[in-house]
């Protein structure tokens, strides 16, 4: 059945992606101040009250005369995306009011002639929202204020959004979504090599899809009826090395990789060990909220290996960095094809962490376990109590903790919940999240559920893997 599509637009920055991951309910996209996070279409799968429809994530748009050399390429983006789309949302961002660039991309929509729904964001204060009226000017109605990041309003959105949206046509094939990795590592890493090797398995079904970007080629396989799209990237460098133009897109690219990856296998060639560089990547793939496998590459010719040098390694780097206690890590040969079936065998394992529903009485039944065998210590003659714990999403999959008094927590009392969570639910690989919040908003297992049905398969023909990054913003 083909989905009815909502497009989310707007110039830079003023939240586009926040409300995309609000609508799915699960960090889809990655968020920041920064200008430029995404330049590329990026869809999904949301789900709400019963409706399904696909959402879509746009790059920001930009004048003519800006310096980004990547701005027609983003403005062809966005227009494909709106002529598709059943529904437009266009978003404001009602702190900076309304701009010159605002009203410039608000013309070219209106001759569209697409239904639209103006969304004015980051009006979480009333004085804000006092504010939204000038956004008439731009000839869409009255705005609809919102807060994408608190997630103020967003419910009386949602509910708009599908009262609007057509019925989906039935009909068109649906397919279950695969499982999407990206081989990650400093250059030389062997990563070309454990792709060859993943696609040179004998039960293996290959065929090569273009990548969005000119030097990477997306591979998708099946293992055991599985199916999986896998990424090669370039050798993530330093940026301080990095000052040829066509390296720093490979930079990018490869950032781009980790965001639209769902789960990152990071590989270390273990003859040099984790190197600085190994550590920004591992920083990069937890700000995506993306699942971890970490791959000891070479160890066919490590020098003077014995029984016990694969533990002392892991030790040491467990001393580094001691999340890294979480993460499952291999010892392979992608040369002489080591371990590789395990390789795929921990990519599933961590995917499933990723979507894992915990339950909401077994999240708060063990939280008081916790509390009980090690009560919250006092700070500054203060006692912090934290009240209750709720999984509040998925992909990657959050807890939020209640307390009067967040910042009052100890962060070593924060390292001791976040072990026993990973102890009580075997989340090894999942980049577990705890927030602790003044409220917490409960969710039932019912939605979190949802969620990951709505992720779960994707419309025949439909590429469902787009983004690049971007980096300038006009006012």
């Amino acid at each position: 059945m083909k989905l009815p599509i909502v497009c989310i637009i707007g110039r830079p920055n003023v939240g586009k992606s926040s409300l995309f991951n609000r609508i799915l309910g699960r960090r889809a996209a990655v968020v920041s101040d920064r200008d430029g996070v995404t330049r590329d279409r990026h869809y999904q799968n949301a789900r709400f009250k019963g409706h399904e429809f696909t959402v879509v994530d746009t790059g920001g748009f930009l004048p003519d005369d800006t310096i980004d050399v990547l701005a027609d390429s983003v403005r062809t983006q966005i227009f494909n995306a709106v002529n598709e789309s059943d529904l437009v949302l266009f978003m404001v961002d009602v702190r900076v009011g309304i701009t010159k660039l605002d009203q410039q991309f608000a013309r070219l929509i209106r001759k569209l002639d697409k239904k639209v729904i103006l969304v004015a964001n980051k009006s979480e204060n009333g004085g804000d929202r006092q504010e939204s009226y000038e956004f008439l000017k731009l000839g869409f109605g009255q705005p609809r204020t919102i807060s994408a990041l608190t997630g103020y309003a967003c419910l009386s959105l949602l509910d708009e959004i599908i009262a609007v949206l057509p019925t989906p046509v039935r009909g068109e094939r649906r397919e279950e979504r695969p499982i999407k990795f990206a081989i990650l590592g400093r250059p030389n890493a062997g990563k070309s090599t454990l792709l060859n090797r993943l696609l040179n398995e004998e039960r293996a079904v290959v065929s090569d899809i273009p990548g969005t970007t000119r030097d990477s080629i997306d591979c998708d396989f099946v293992v055991d009826g599985k199916k999986f799209v896998v990424t090669d990237t370039a050798g993530l460098r330093k940026k301080a090395k990095v000052d040829d133009e066509v390296e720093i897109f490979s930079n990018m690219r490869t950032l781009e990789s980790i965001r639209r990856s769902d789960v990152s296998v990071l590989m270390v060639d273990c003859t040099r060990g984790l190197e600085i560089q190994d550590f920004r990547i591992i920083t990069e793939i937890r700000k995506a909220g993306k699942g971890l496998v970490l791959l000891l590459n070479k160890w066919d010719i490590l020098p003077n290996k014995t029984e016990k040098s694969f533990d002392h390694m892991v030790k040491e780097m467990m001393e580094r960095e001691p999340m890294l206690e979480y993460v499952p890590i291999l010892s392979i040969s992608a040369k002489e094809g080591q371990r590789i079936n395990r390789v795929i065998q921990a990519i599933q394992t961590v995917y499933a962490n990723c979507r894992r529903v915990l339950g909401r009485d077994n999240v708060a039944q063990a939280f008081a376990k916790f509390i009980e065998e090690n009560p919250v210590p006092s700070q500054n003659a203060r006692t912090v109590q934290l009240t209750r714990a709720c999984q509040i999403m998925v992909e990657p999959p959050v807890i939020a903790i209640e307390t009067r008094t967040p910042d009052l927590v100890a962060e070593s009392y924060k390292r001791y919940l976040m072990k026993k969570f990973f102890e009580e639910f075997q989340l090894q690989g999942a980049p577990l999240r705890l927030n602790f919040d003044m409220k917490l908003t409960l969710r039932k297992d019912e939605e979190l559920e949802q969620f990951t049905e709505s992720s779960n398969s994707v419309l025949a023909g439909v590429d469902t893997q787009r983004h690049m990054d971007r980096k300038n913003r006009e006012r």
